[in-house]
């Protein structure tokens, strides 16, 4: 068989899956008892559950070291043929957080590759043309070092300024600046259809020339397994799909279901979906165990999705932040208002950090008002903090910029991004950066890693050894 005879697929399973459908509620021995069989299982790449959040995830709702869990992971990956990636924020470290300079980027990722060796690729999301100039000549160079090679995934947004030309001019630049192993579509939102892909795939593969375009599709609005069939005609040879039950409703694609119909295209693949029938047995009954959904089909297509955009990776989270408020009811008020919040903003692409913030300052305006308290993360938008040409900043509506550039907080935002280039370029010296966190010079660059991801230790020294054992009644 040739190379355009044969599928890749990178696994999401644990990560976005995880993300999509469980709210990252995954603890060590939830992970556990499947990773081994992922990585055994064919795949051309897995995404591991680790990214620049995990950390406070594993500490705050479990009281798990992520450093043993860490550890784990790395010993069921074993030696595995299957490219090992990570999900991040570019230059953006922290979850919350804003860019950081060069030192700290380098730390973090540094510490990173240290605690998984196998890891080889880095996902490089992408949400609007100013990182190709603000934060790419960075970070490739960077990660080469390092030894990842960054995989540039282009968020697919849905204004009328995010259209093919846009894609394929933001595709061409890409692949003659840094010459990427792959080029991949992220349909973060879940909201293409099989129309847009015929039109969007092919200005894109134009300009990827011989570079590989990977289809990387939600689920909002049901339609991800069908434009994978679409792809597949198209001559898109790579796609990321999630094991069952972590896979479908506003996840990725299911496994079995793109290699079933790969297969009837005459596609051949490497997949073991015996091993993969294992991990979806347990996954099950884990997932039963501990109250989350296992049951999950395509969802139904929703035109509403097109207004608030909500990605696959939130609406899980979107739904747990209201409950946790005590107002699960609001939900349809709140998916009304994030479509005034898009238009009063220019029509950013809603992927992380947008998505978050937007959803958040949502319910906001709905428990308070319009814009009668207004989120930092706001500020820093009108600002530029997050790029200004493609994310927006240039549409937005100038009644609500002038009210956030107006607040108490906007000066010092103001400042920040007008020196915020400066800033990522700049490299202290690893002691600096340690003395600006609390710690002395001779500290590890674990130990920095770890405040800085955590915000201090006093979560981290609550932890216990790897956490329950719970897990095992359930299997």
């Amino acid at each position: 068989m040739t190379a355009d005879n044969s599928i890749q697929i990178t696994d999401e399973t644990l990560r976005d899956g995880s993300q999509s459908l469980w709210g990252m509620m995954m603890s060590h021995h939830m992970i556990e008892p499947v990773l081994g069989e992922i990585a055994e299982a064919g795949f051309d790449c897995v995404d591991m559950p680790f990214h620049v959040g995990m950390p406070a995830v594993f500490t705050r709702f479990f009281q798990e070291d992520p450093r043993i869990n860490i550890k784990m992971m790395r010993d069921k990956v074993g030696d595995t043929k299957s490219d090992i990636m990570f999900a991040n924020l570019g230059t953006q470290v922290a979850i919350t957080g804003q860019s950081e300079n060069k030192t700290i980027v380098r730390m973090v990722y540094e510490q990173f590759k240290e605690w998984m060796p196998q890891l080889s690729e880095m996902m490089l999301i992408s949400c609007t043309q100013d990182e190709l100039q603000r934060t790419y000549p960075i970070l490739f160079p960077m990660w080469r070092k390092i030894g990842v090679e960054p995989i540039p995934y282009l968020s697919i947004g849905h204004s009328e300024r995010h259209n093919e030309d846009y894609y394929a001019s933001y595709t061409k630049e890409v692949v003659e600046k840094y010459k990427p192993k792959r080029v991949v579509i992220k349909d973060v939102d879940g909201l293409l259809t099989p129309e847009r892909v015929r039109r969007l795939v092919p200005a894109m593969q134009k300009a990827a020339g011989d570079t590989p375009l990977e289809l990387h599709a939600h689920g909002m609005n049901g339609l991800q397994t069908y434009n994978a069939v679409v792809c597949m005609e198209l001559g898109v040879r790579r796609f990321t799909t999630c094991i069952p039950p972590l896979a479908n409703g506003s996840s990725h694609i299911n496994i079995f279901d793109m290699v079933k119909n790969a297969e009837k295209m005459g596609l051949s693949h490497t997949i073991d979906l015996d091993k993969c029938r294992i991990v979806h047995e347990r996954l099950r009954k884990i997932g039963q165990g501990f109250g989350h959904p296992v049951d999950n089909h395509h969802l139904p297509f929703d035109l509403q999705c097109y207004e608030h955009q909500i990605p696959g990776g939130v609406i899980s989270n979107t739904t747990t932040q209201l409950a946790q408020l005590g107002i699960p009811e609001k939900l349809p008020e709140v998916l009304e208002e994030i479509p005034r919040i898009l238009e009063d903003l220019g029509h950013p692409i809603m992927i992380t950090p947008f998505s978050q913030f937007i959803v958040t300052q949502a319910v906001l305006n709905i428990q308070l008002g319009r814009w009668e308290e207004c989120l930092d993360s706001c500020i820093e938008f009108a600002a530029g903090i997050y790029g200004v040409e493609d994310a927006g900043v240039n549409n937005m509506d100038q009644n609500i910029k002038d009210k956030l550039l107006s607040l108490p907080a906007a000066k010092g935002i103001v400042k920040r991004a007008e020196g915020l280039i400066d800033y990522l370029n700049s490299e202290p010296s690893e002691a600096e950066v340690k003395k600006q966190y609390g710690l002395s010079p001779d500290d590890t660059r674990e130990n920095f890693v770890l405040k800085f991801l955590l915000n201090g230790f006093e979560e981290l020294n609550k932890c216990t050894p790897g956490g329950p054992d719970t897990y095992k009644k359930y299997l």
